[in-house]
């Protein structure tokens, strides 16, 4: 038993040893200098009053009648005398100064922190007079530097914004109180996302963001300086989100928090703007089972043929650029590629293919190794992708969910779209006659050719969610 008590006090002296070091430097604290202090005998100052040596009178000379020869004689003369305590009023007066001079210190250092935003308040609505928007926003491009891993502090609500907080999200409201309902929508977000990005949101949890909602489009576009069509936008490297009040407010803020959650598995990479943009509106439209009229605008123009080429889409950078129009065209065809890539293949190969991107891998060989074959090449995706996209268009798979949609807005460019699609989703009855043609229309070999695609065998991925 003495041998197993002696080991015991070795290896505890062992641990402490161990850990000692690093506690003491998170305290800052050297431990070379904790250890001088123990064990070294150093000479410290007497905290004991020691007298003072008097002077010696010599004979003869005469001592001046201001000069003391006293113990506390010299010691008056060098400090003030303490021991009547200061009046009440020089007391008031010098807290008021203090209290002065800390109010202005704050003050400055609070308009150092929000220059050039204490103007929101005067473009802000008043009394709540602006109407909410009821348009579909367009969301913009997440800003996302290059030393997006490097986070930033955020800064003080502006003038007229109220603020709250949740376990997730601190959250400033332009001139309303957060109600629970928005925060209880938020945590909602928030759970679904995690849930639906699980294999990215595993390994990274995600920080807290701040979320800044606004009344109304003027003063959005005054804070972020965005063009006119976006409706939120988002700040990877301040952990940020800004969005607009209104209709659009629950869709645009499942956009730019997919932006903060995927984007920020692939830090300190920065992930590809057509994956990062395509797969916040593909999270956007599969959490509210709504697409927006401008995915079907932009849809009927990518099955007509016209498209972006991916050698263009993948090399994109920058959105502030493009018309309305375009901005449109793009998100849809990057949104697309994503579902495809998604939902077409396996969500393994498509985990592979970010982990790939994320090593800074070119985008052609990540394919081949997420993917294999025949996906060599960007132009294969290209083709393959507008294949199955335009025969999944034929075969009624896409028309199914544009009437519903095109319902909801109840605008007249969607009511132009029904008379193409209507005749295939509307007569039921049709249906099975229109049916018994078609087999013999369709050639046997492309069912087979789409079928080697899928099954092709792809290099082993032994990980998965």
């Amino acid at each position: 038993m003495d041998i197993v008590k002696k080991i015991t006090c070795l290896l505890w002296i062992l641990a402490v040893l161990l850990v000692a070091p690093p506690l003491l430097r998170s305290f800052g604290l050297k431990p070379k200098d904790v250890v001088d202090a123990l064990f070294t005998d150093k000479n410290r100052p007497s905290a004991a009053l020691q007298k003072p040596a008097q002077p010696q009178v010599i004979p003869g000379e005469q001592i001046p009648p201001n000069k003391s020869v006293s113990v506390r004689g010299r010691a008056q003369e060098l400090r003030p005398d303490i021991s009547v305590p200061p009046s009440a009023e020089e007391s008031a007066v010098q807290a008021e100064t203090e209290m002065d001079q800390a109010a202005k210190q704050d003050q400055k250092a609070f308009n150092q922190m929000i220059a050039g935003l204490e103007n929101i308040a005067s473009v802000a609505p008043k009394n709540g007079a602006a109407p909410k928007d009821a348009l579909e926003g367009l969301p913009v491009q997440a800003h996302r530097p290059a030393d997006s891993a490097k986070k930033v502090r955020w800064s003080p609500p502006p003038p007229g914004f109220l603020t709250d907080e949740t376990f997730n999200y601190l959250i400033y409201r332009e001139e309303h109180p957060v109600t629970p309902t928005i925060k209880t929508t938020l945590d909602t977000i928030h759970g679904n996302l995690m849930l639906d990005l699980t294999p990215f949101t595993i390994l990274i949890k995600p920080n807290k963001i701040l979320v800044m909602i606004f009344g109304g489009k003027d003063s959005y576009g005054a804070f972020t300086k965005l063009p006119p069509w976006s409706g939120a936008a988002s700040d990877l490297r301040a952990d940020t989100m800004y969005v607009v009040e209104g209709k659009s407010f629950y869709p645009l803020s499942v956009h730019e928090l997919t932006h903060l959650y995927f984007d920020g598995y692939f830090l300190p990479t920065i992930s590809p703007l057509w994956l990062s943009e395509g797969m916040a509106v593909y999270m956007q439209i599969h959490t509210t089972k709504q697409k927006p009229s401008w995915v079907d605008r932009s849809m009927k123009r990518i099955l007509a043929g016209d498209i972006i080429p991916l050698e263009n889409l993948t090399a994109t950078a920058d959105l502030n650029s493009y018309s309305t129009p375009q901005a449109e065209l793009w998100y849809t065809q990057a949104y697309s590629l994503v579902e495809y890539l998604l939902t077409k293949r396996t969500r393994d190969e498509f985990y592979k293919f970010c982990n790939e991107l994320k090593a800074k891998t070119p985008l052609h060989q990540a394919l081949y190794r997420a993917y294999g074959m025949p996906f060599t090449k960007v132009s294969v995706l290209e083709n393959v992708w507008l294949h199955d996209l335009q025969k999944a268009y034929k075969e009624g798979k896409l028309a199914a969910s544009a009437p519903k949609e095109a319902v909801v807005p109840g605008t007249g460019k969607p009511s132009k779209i029904r008379p193409h699609e209507s005749p295939q989703p509307k007569p039921a009855a049709v249906r099975p006659a229109a049916q018994s043609p078609k087999p013999t229309r369709k050639p046997q070999p492309q069912k087979t050719q789409i079928k080697k695609l899928e099954m092709v065998p792809t290099n082993g991925y032994t990980g998965g969610f």
